[in-house]
């Protein structure tokens, strides 16, 4: 429930785009909070904890039906075979001032069903993309970390979708954006909001390492609806709609 609200103090760094015209009206009956479909991606971290043990295994999945919550119609909408596209990416940062790959030093399983592609960067950090399960009205990924490294980490957990409306290759979403529903406003975008739905995502506890991650891996695009996270401002990457969820790894 925080999670809607916070999405509702966002609105005053969103441009909400109504359409006064009668027709659209007609065929977008809603009080809209933003200007598209934002679409909730709910994300599990099993067991979600803020502080884990060498060797512990951490399973992050998204399972969640086709009746899908919209926040910016406050709707509920059956949206069958959206290819969703999950990517993450896990950052350990030493001690503020420099980091290396999560999944790199520890051990990343994920079912070859999702099939999954791994990808390396030297300027951001290893990770992968994926696609979910669509079957019996139920959309399913699933991945597990086996942890091998201590450490302080932050994970991002997004999806191809919105990663290519921020690197300016909406082209490649075509075959998303051709997908329609009952009730789906006519001009209106999608936008995906993934969201850590199983307890907090422990943010506040890291303020050093995403602003660190703010200056030197994004350049000043991450953001936040809150306001609270330190300097970070309204950069594009909101990180409470990105999956971004901190922890540590102990000896």
């Amino acid at each position: 429930m925080k999670y809607f609200i916070l999405i509702f103090i966002a609105i005053v760094f969103s441009t909400c785009c109504k359409d006064n015209d009668a027709e659209f009206k007609k065929n977008c009956p809603y009080e809209l909070v933003f200007g598209g479909h934002y679409l909730r991606i709910p994300i599990t971290i099993s067991p979600h904890q803020r502080e884990y043990n060498i060797g512990d295994t951490l399973k992050i999945s998204t399972v969640f039906s086709d009746s899908i919550y919209d926040l910016g119609t406050k709707e509920f909408f059956q949206i069958k075979e959206f290819p969703f596209k999950p990517t993450s990416g896990l950052y350990r940062i030493q001690e503020g001032v420099s980091h290396d790959s999560g999944y790199s030093v520890n051990e990343l399983e994920i079912s070859n069903v999702f099939d999954p592609v791994y990808f390396n960067s030297t300027n951001y950090v290893d990770g992968y993309r994926a696609y979910t399960i669509y079957e019996d009205g139920m959309y399913t990924f699933e991945s597990q970390l086996v942890l091998k490294e201590a450490g302080t980490y932050i994970m991002l957990f997004s999806d191809l979708y919105q990663d290519n409306l921020g690197s300016g290759n909406q082209d490649l979403n075509a075959e998303a954006d051709a997908i329609t529903f009952e009730g789906k406003c006519p001009t209106l975008e999608y936008y995906l909001c993934s969201m850590i739905d199983s307890g907090d995502n422990h943010l506040d506890y890291y303020e050093d390492e995403l602003v660190y991650l703010d200056e030197e891996v994004y350049r000043g695009k991450l953001g936040t609806i809150t306001g609270s996270i330190g300097p970070l401002g309204s950069g594009g990457i909101r990180i409470e709609l990105s999956g971004f969820f901190g922890f540590e790894v102990v000896e």
